[in-house]
């Protein structure tokens, strides 16, 4: 899939994206490594885990918890894409992808 990025005003870039479902297993292990903010039930980054607030006192997520945004982390590279280079592998100069939750546990959080 080729999408558009606008930079300037008039001036847009293409860029070839992929999802990571379909990523080479390097590139796969590559970007688990990378985006370290993503909440799978495989990978609870530091946002989303108990915490000390600014005065000590421990505030404990899993009285409030964050929604999982994915089932697991194959499910968060299925419904992922990546820029990737003419020969499909992952562009290691993109620090970004667009990500579609997929909410497991709350399906009131899905799009429609």
């Amino acid at each position: 899939m080729t999408t558009r990025k606008r930079y300037e005003v008039g001036e847009y870039h293409e860029h070839v994206t992929r999802l990571g479902s379909e990523l080479h297993p390097d590139d796969k292990v590559r970007v688990k490594a990378r985006y370290k903010h993503r909440y799978t039930g495989d990978h609870k980054p530091a946002w989303a885990k108990d915490r000390a607030d600014a005065k000590g006192v421990l505030r404990f997520v899993s009285e409030n918890p964050f929604p999982l945004q994915f089932r697991d982390d194959a499910d968060w590279l299925a419904n992922t894409r990546f820029r990737v280079k003419d020969d499909g592998r992952l562009d290691r100069r993109a620090h970004y992808c667009e990500s579609t939750p997929t909410w497991p546990f709350n399906p009131e959080l899905r799009g429609k």
